[in-house]
Order: C-alpha cells, then sequence, then structure tokens
C-alpha cells in the first residue's frame, strides 16, 4: 500500500475503493447498511494543527472519512467547516473534487489559524440543520480536534441543547493531547439522550481502515435506534424549541480573514 500522505490521484482513487468495501463489511456487522443520514466533518484550524494540513495528513484523513458520506448521504458528499475562534463553511466534499481538497479549499484560502472553541461551530452546523435545511434524518458530524477548548461551558450547554435534536457528535482526539474536557462531553449526564461519543488516537494514520470505521461508528448505531431520536426524526423534529435554544443571536459565519490576534483584540 502506498504512502498515505501526497497520494497520486490514481492511488487515492484506488485506496478510496478499497475503503468503499472495507466500510461496507463495518456497516453490515453493525446493522447500517441501508442507513440514511447526512455526514459533515468539522476540522479544527487551530494553530496548533498547522503542521498536519501542511504536511498531508488532514487531506489523509479526509478521504478515509468521505466513503461513509458516499454510503450514508443521497447526494455522496459530505459538508465540511474548519474552525478556530470562529469558523468558515466550506463547499461540499464529494468524488469529483476531494482529491486536494485541503490545498484549494483551505490552504489556498489563506484562511488563519487561531485559538479552539467549540460553541460557535457546533452552533453553527445546528443552524444549517435545524433552522436552515431541515430534513427528515439524522445528521452524523464527525468533529476532529488536537486539543480542549477556550469555552467549555458554552459548549457544554450547546451539547445538552443539542440532545434534543437528532444531531450526533463523533468526536475525535487527535495526537498526545489529554482532551479532558473532551471526554467531559462524552460522559456528561443529564442530557435528553447521549448525543456525543470520543475516541482518540495519537497517530491517526497508523490505524487500519478497519479500526478507524469501526471506531467511528461505534455509538452512532445505538444512538439512530433509540426511541427518542426515532420519534425526534418522525415527528419533525419534536422537541426542537429546546434545541434551537442556543442559537439566538448566533452570529453570522465570519466573513473577514481575521488573524490570532485581531481576533482577540478587534
Amino acid at each position: 500500500m502506498p504512502n498515505m500522505l501526497n497520494l497520486t490521484k490514481a492511488e487515492s482513487e484506488d485506496l478510496l475503493n478499497l475503503r468503499k468495501q472495507n466500510l461496507s463489511l463495518c456497516l453490515e456487522k453493525k446493522n447500517l447498511l441501508n442507513t440514511k443520514a447526512r455526514v459533515a466533518v468539522v476540522l479544527d484550524y487551530s494553530g496548533s494543527m498547522d503542521q498536519m494540513y501542511k504536511n498531508g495528513t488532514v487531506q489523509a484523513v479526509m478521504e478515509r472519512l468521505l466513503p461513509i458520506a458516499m454510503n450514508f448521504d443521497d447526494n455522496g458528499s459530505m459538508e465540511a467547516w474548519i474552525f478556530e475562534n470562529g469558523f468558515h463553511r466550506l463547499p461540499d466534499i464529494n468524488h469529483d473534487n476531494y482529491y486536494g481538497y485541503i490545498k484549494s479549499e483551505i490552504l489556498d484560502k489563506r484562511y488563519r489559524m487561531g485559538g479552539t472553541c467549540y460553541a460557535p461551530i457546533m452552533k453553527d452546523v445546528a443552524k444549517k440543520y435545524l433552522q436552515e435545511d431541515p430534513q427528515p434524518v439524522a445528521d452524523y458530524i464527525i468533529f476532529i480536534t488536537d486539543g480542549d477548548c477556550f469555552d467549555g461551558s458554552e459548549s457544554k450547554k450547546v451539547v445538552k441543547a443539542l440532545s434534543h435534536a437528532p444531531i450526533f457528535w463523533q468526536f475525535v482526539g487527535v495526537g498526545d493531547a489529554s482532551f479532558g474536557f473532551l471526554n467531559t462531553l462524552d460522559n456528561m449526564t443529564d442530557r435528553y439522550v447521549d448525543n456525543a461519543n470520543l475516541f482518540v488516537v495519537n497517530r491517526i494514520l497508523d490505524m487500519s481502515d478497519n479500526e478507524i470505521y469501526d471506531k467511528l461508528l461505534a455509538e452512532f448505531p445505538g444512538w439512530l435506534n433509540n426511541p427518542k431520536v426515532q420519534d425526534l426524526i418522525s415527528t419533525n423534529y419534536r422537541g426542537l424549541p429546546e434545541a434551537t435554544s442556543v442559537l439566538v443571536d448566533q452570529p453570522a459565519e465570519p466573513t473577514e480573514k481575521k488573524g490570532f490576534f485581531s481576533r482577540l483584540f478587534g
């Protein structure tokens, strides 16, 4: 198998086809073969992630995630965001544009890196799926970060409120941080339904595709089959007022690409 960093397009296509096969076996094992869901990836764009973007790690990880969207989502695409203190919505990722996506849609756009805040991006994901484009399917969000956030109290409030919505947060902690706060979100009580899971991996490219898919889909089937979640979907998102309560005064996506210090000091 080729080095997963900086693949040629032909090598990438071959791996994509292989990963579709590996994913199908995982989906069959977890009774998810006919599952329909919208899939999104949320990528940490804080300063500590810089090298992983530049050396191709983030691109390689994204290519491993795409088969999930191609299987679950009717249009075969994966919606995408990057976040730091704020966030940016990106073009959907699909078979036509995935190769070189990180360079063309993020690095070449020269977005500035900053700190790490979870609440603004989680609110925007909810705004997208609950207010702008509600659909009677589950939403499966893969949230990748290399460290804990600066806005823990607000982030806990958001995750708790969104337990009343059919949105599942699959947190992936990459690197050697302790991820204490993400563990808190994973194990938080007093939610309508457990709507989050976490797995932590130091060197994500060392994991096999089968290991990755097994970890990513460890708790999603149980959440999806929960009668409360099925009720939220089948009754036009009953419980939506509780979920959207955190979206009041949610700011629009930043349009100016500010640097770290300008965000801190205005």
